[in-house]
């Protein structure tokens, strides 16, 4: 269970002793990490811990209660505050509500409107980390498959785009953005991976850079999908398609021989009734990347879908892509994923939980 640090901040001993105990008896995940007696005193303590809770006054020596946490908020915007106040500061401690404060005490502190108010931080607190880490996981899993979609219509590989283009719709249909409307976060798809292939020297026409218009009586996956085939059929106009054809046969002989460890260029060239010189140079120009590079990435990629889909060893993961060596394979996996495969495997029991 994740901790949260706490900041006390008052000129009274006798407020400190009495929170950290109030703290420490509520059983909830927080620590005090620090304390101080005026508003100076915790601008230093904050910047140091960037604690999650500050419990602070209003009246303090050097810097008031709100010129601190006016200061506080630029250093950690997401922190939450509890003012503590007087009944002659009441609606002065009112007025902090437009800083951003959580929550306000009023003393002699109850014990039990303390403790509701730090259940109700910890749920704030909880609810934000589940938002951030599902946003996480939106933008990783929307910017692989804007990934993945650039590279499948740069081979032209039509149907597959336009699956991975589904998924994207599914994703953004699943965690709605406020700030687009579908129809303008399908247009943006499209125009990010026109971009990206522009990034290789490809020019569009005007009437593939302005498709943004939507027909009112298709589906956006209607339109998605003739906005696809426009794309496509230009890549192919632009360049060598039989050249293409044969790196894509190749790559398919690739994805269904992966697993043997002897596979060479050399083979795969065979496979296509070309020579491995002319070959290893079309590959390269094509897929912008060398064929051992595409080898061991397409490897890699089916080892880490093996991690989160089996229970099998890493050891027999790595044979089953095609790895002889296992630190071999366990170093190229740490390159490619920053992460060993066992410990790839322990981050995804310990997200699922």
């Amino acid at each position: 269970m994740m901790r949260y640090r706490v900041l006390i901040v008052d000129d009274e001993y006798m407020i400190h002793l009495s929170l950290k105990k109030l703290i420490q008896d509520s059983a909830l995940p927080f620590d005090v990490v620090a304390e101080a007696e005026d508003g100076s005193e915790a601008l230093n303590a904050f910047e140091q811990h960037l604690p999650e809770i500050v419990i602070t006054d209003i009246w303090m020596p050097e810097m008031d209660g709100l010129a601190f946490i006016e200061s506080a908020k630029h250093l950690k915007p997401n922190t939450l505050f509890i003012i503590l106040s007087g009944y002659n500061e009441f609606e002065y401690a009112q007025k902090a509500i437009r800083f951003g404060v959580s929550d306000f005490l009023l003393k002699p502190i109850v014990p039990e409107q303390l403790h509701h108010t730090l259940h109700a931080m910890y749920e704030k607190l909880v609810q934000s980390e589940q938002r951030f880490f599902e946003q996480s996981r939106w933008f990783i899993e929307m910017n692989e498959l804007r990934d993945k979609l650039a590279e499948q219509l740069w081979t032209a590989d039509e149907e597959r785009a336009f699956q991975t283009i589904n998924q994207m719709i599914a994703l953004y249909r699943l965690h709605p953005s406020p700030e687009l409307t579908m129809s303008q976060f399908a247009s943006n798809v499209l125009h990010s991976a026109i971009r990206s292939l522009e990034m290789r020297d490809i020019v569009f026409s005007p009437a593939i850079q302005v498709m943004s218009r939507y027909d009112p009586c298709r589906t956006v996956e209607e339109t998605m999908r003739g906005h696809t085939s426009e794309i496509v059929a230009e890549l192919k106009n632009q360049r060598n398609l039989g050249s293409r054809l044969n790196i894509l046969k190749a790559v398919q002989y690739m994805e269904e021989h992966f697993c043997s460890e002897q596979l060479t260029l050399q083979e795969v060239a065979d496979s296509i009734g070309i020579s491995a010189a002319y070959f290893s140079r079309s590959f390269r120009q094509e897929m912008n990347v060398s064929f051992i590079k595409y080898l061991i990435q397409l490897r890699l990629n089916k080892a880490q879908e093996l991690l989160e889909t089996t229970d099998d060893s890493t050891m027999d993961i790595a044979h089953q892509v095609g790895f002889s060596d296992y630190p071999h394979f366990s170093k190229s996996f740490k390159k490619a994923f920053g992460v060993t495969p066992s410990h790839y495997r322990k981050q995804l029991k310990l997200r699922r939980k």
